[in-house]
């Protein structure tokens, strides 16, 4: 639980304890944007870990994934398409600890979930590179040269140029000369574009889903004033969903004192019938009634089940208690 945001914020985090080097997983289950925020080199693209979670937080975000080591940690190779200069100053294959370039990953698996679970999610993918003279300020891409039906890119770059007029930029879908960095070859993006053969095929379709992000240090990766020029031109690219039955219920629902010692006190803000359930730890469901609309407060007497962490499920919301 975040305790420095009013009101105050909670989040589910997966991240390893050992030495695998699965990364920071986090999930927002009050999230407003379906955009999810990765950042795969935040080592040797410097800054872009920090910007991750910056961006995440402040677009209100639904999911951020981190990688948890150097691109160039490892000294195997992906068997995935594609070379880089990165690690060595030659060109030579992706390394397996380069998660945007090796399947067999937490990261990989992660982003197959979210695309399948939310199918109306846009992934964004940061990146830095090193500005030669010929380069923009920006070089952005869906993964392909394909203009999607929903040209959310070219809505994006318009609005990071309404905050800041001096970036530049290269989109591969349109400037179709264009062939660097434009992240072909990076197996998120072909995931979410809907390739099947993600290891070694590009992709030739997509719904502009993806956004891979390349960006020069000073303008928007140094610190947490570009970081903020990026939320705020993701925050009105994808403005936030409104407010489904469930959710709008969810917020007219109030139940107390949580820890309960006794009588647990359900408020009902003048919404439709719903149905109460307290769960235990087994999945087992120990308590079951419904609150009808006209019904403003429901009491349960709670004396009669032990001390522990129990679940209230409430029109479809899950919340935790504690029986003191």
């Amino acid at each position: 639980t975040d305790t420095t945001s009013v009101p105050n914020k909670s989040y589910y985090i997966l991240k390893s304890i050992g030495l695998n080097y699965w990364g920071t997983y986090i999930f927002n289950p009050n999230h407003c944007r379906e955009i999810v925020i990765q950042s795969p080199h935040p080592v040797k693209d410097f800054n872009t870990g920090k910007e991750g979670v910056y961006v995440f937080q402040k677009t209100d975000a639904l999911f951020y994934c981190l990688s948890g080591t150097n691109r160039c940690n490892s000294t195997s190779y992906s068997s995935c398409d594609g070379t880089t200069s990165t690690c060595t100053g030659s060109s030579e294959n992706y390394r397996l600890s380069d998660l945007a370039h090796n399947t067999s990953t937490i990261f990989q698996e992660t982003t197959k979930k979210l695309s399948n679970q939310f199918a109306t999610s846009h992934f964004i993918q940061l990146h830095g590179f090193t500005k030669q003279s010929t380069d923009p300020y920006v070089i952005i891409s869906n993964g392909t040269q394909i203009t999607p039906t929903t040209d959310y890119i070219s809505i994006f770059c318009n609005q990071l140029f309404n905050e800041d007029n001096s970036l530049t930029f290269k989109i591969a879908h349109i400037d179709l000369t264009w062939t660097r960095l434009r992240g072909f070859y990076n197996v998120q993006s072909r995931l979410v574009n809907g390739n099947v053969d993600v290891c070694n095929t590009n992709a030739t379709t997509t719904e502009g889903r993806f956004i891979h992000m390349e960006q020069e240090r000073t303008k928007l990766r140094d610190d947490s004033t570009g970081w903020n020029k990026v939320s705020n031109a993701l925050k009105l690219t994808f403005p936030c969903a409104p407010l489904s039955v469930k959710e709008k219920n969810k917020l007219l629902l109030q139940f107390y004192p949580n820890p309960v010692t006794n009588v647990l006190t359900i408020n009902n803000k003048n919404i439709e019938n719903c149905e109460i359930q307290i769960i235990n730890v087994l999945g087992e469901s120990i308590v079951y009634k419904e609150l009808e609309k006209d019904a403003n407060t429901l009491r349960i007497d709670l004396t009669h089940i032990e001390a522990g962490t129990y679940f209230v499920l409430i029109d479809g919301n899950s919340f935790k208690l504690v029986k003191n």
